[in-house]
């Protein structure tokens, strides 16, 4: 027979004062009355069948297998159907154990691996056992002693339960001694109540487990501090981490507040001239309302068209610097739904004057009917600010090209699309891909932080900043998406 690793599963005996046990079980019982039998062999066998193991008892006097039989089949339901599917058989032990009229142990042995081997073969986990030996004679008892101390140490690795019976009547005191080295423990009547009698063996097996499980014990313990401390260093590790995070937020905002200074640092002419037209204008028809005053007969239609004028120029001239201190504002951005053709148009004509001085040609090609994305308008401003000034300035350094900037809005699967295009000598190659790098600039006065503000804007929003190949000139894109799970 083939040995196999002992399943940790445990077993139920039946048998309350022994629990449950692994395969590799070889205990024993001294008994003394029929009644000392079958009160422990019949839960015994019967937890077997109802737990699916097959079942082999070799019946000894005082016990007859018809004695055997009538018992299990009072205490287990259904007992003539473990009896008709071989699960249980019920046997002389003197057979087992003799071949013709010698005994032969080593076949016993054999045919304990058959009897295995046969009940792995039928899917089941293992056998259980127990064998009565009140047959054995006593010129046989030396040879039967050393069967059971080899049954001893190879059951270990046998998938099998064996509980051995011995008369306690007429056993001699170096009997009882080799019953005890040959089996783990046994079971004793005492007081009316079943006993377990642990070996010195089982003793000093249990003792061996303790320490093991002492020192496992102690090793979890000093596991546990290690995971704890280590824990506890990552948490200040993503403490620190965090704050930081946070200080590089706080640090790119205000850089960003700074780069919109800078870049709109450069308009200064152009916001001067912006708000000093409306401003001329107000002026204008102030002293216009001041000479009709001075005349004899004031026209008040006059006055009416002069006066709403003034009020027109105010308001142009007070939306002009309001989105000039918009752009320029420090605090946390808002973001809400937007349209992106009012974000593209609000910046057209904060830039119209610049775009006219640098003699751009300017036109926007807006798609109708665009879903809102949730972002901040100031934000979305700069960006655009940005690419239009970059765009300027690329064609200003280009005087054999006709100057046109063409900014376009359309819908695509990812959203939002926004281009914006210009007439320049676009982008070399080797600089295509280091455009949006941190303080990498092709501008001899650049400081390099534009675009890579404006990447990091639009990423902010869920979406992608990019150069696109282009027939002419630069071409710069960028997606927004429509979802609201962006918004924060």
């Amino acid at each position: 027979m083939a040995t196999q690793r002992v399943d940790p599963q445990l077993r139920k005996t039946g048998i309350g004062v022994v629990g449950d046990v692994p395969w590799g079980t070889h205990f024993f019982m001294f008994y003394e009355t029929k009644e000392d039998l079958l009160d422990t062999l019949v839960p015994y066998f019967k937890a077997g069948l109802e737990t699916g193991e097959p079942c082999l008892w070799l019946v000894s006097e005082p016990l007859t297998e018809e004695e055997a039989r009538n018992a299990l089949g009072k205490a287990v339901p259904g007992f003539e159907r473990y009896v008709a599917d071989r699960s249980i058989e019920i046997i002389r032990g003197r057979q087992f154990y003799h071949s013709g009229h010698d005994l032969d142990l080593k076949q016993a042995i054999r045919n304990w691996a058959q009897k295995t081997d046969s009940a792995l073969a039928r899917g089941y986990a293992g056998l259980r056992v127990s064998a009565g030996t009140a047959w054995l004679e006593r010129r046989d008892w030396n040879a039967f002693s050393d069967y059971e101390e080899e049954v001893n140490n190879c059951i270990g690795n046998w998938r099998m339960t064996a509980l051995c019976t011995y008369p306690l009547a007429g056993s001699t005191a170096a009997e009882i001694l080799d019953v005890t080295r040959t089996h783990h423990f046994a079971i004793a009547r005492r007081h009316n109540g079943w006993e377990v009698l642990e070996t010195s063996e089982l003793k000093q097996a249990k003792s061996e487990i303790k320490r093991l499980n002492d020192e496992l014990e102690q090793r979890v313990i000093e596991r546990t501090q290690q995971i704890t401390a280590a824990n506890e260093e990552m948490r200040k590790e993503m403490l620190e981490r965090q704050r930081a995070e946070e200080a590089l937020l706080e640090a790119q905002a205000e850089l960003a507040r700074v780069t919109r200074a800078v870049d709109l640092g450069e308009l200064v002419a152009t916001i001067a001239h912006e708000v000093n037209q409306p401003l001329t204008a107000v002026v204008t028809n102030g002293n216009f309302c001041l000479r009709r005053l001075e005349g004899a007969s004031p026209n008040l239609d006059e006055f009416r068209a002069a006066v709403t004028e003034i009020v027109s120029d105010g308001a142009r001239a007070s939306a002009i610097i309001s989105r000039i201190r918009g752009l320029l504002r420090k605090g946390a951005f808002r973001r809400r739904e937007l349209d992106i053709n009012r974000v593209i148009q609000d910046v057209s004509i904060l830039l119209r004057n610049e775009l006219n001085r640098n003699g751009v040609s300017f036109r926007t090609d807006l798609k109708a009917d665009l879903p809102h994305v949730p972002g901040d308008p100031v934000q979305l401003q700069q960006v655009l600010i940005n690419l239009v000034v970059n765009a300027t300035e690329a064609m200003r350094h280009a005087a054999d090209r006709t100057r046109e900037l063409l900014i376009r809005s359309a819908k695509t699967p990812e959203g939002v699309l926004v281009q914006v295009q210009d007439s320049g000598p676009g982008i070399k190659p080797e600089a295509a891909e280091r455009i949006f790098e941190p303080f990498f600039t092709t501008k001899a006065e650049g400081i390099g932080l534009g675009l890579s503000i404006s990447r990091s804007i639009i990423e902010s929003h869920g979406g992608h900043l990019s150069i696109a190949p282009a027939s002419r000139g630069a071409l710069v894109q960028f997606t927004l998406p429509v979802s609201s799970e962006v918004l924060s």
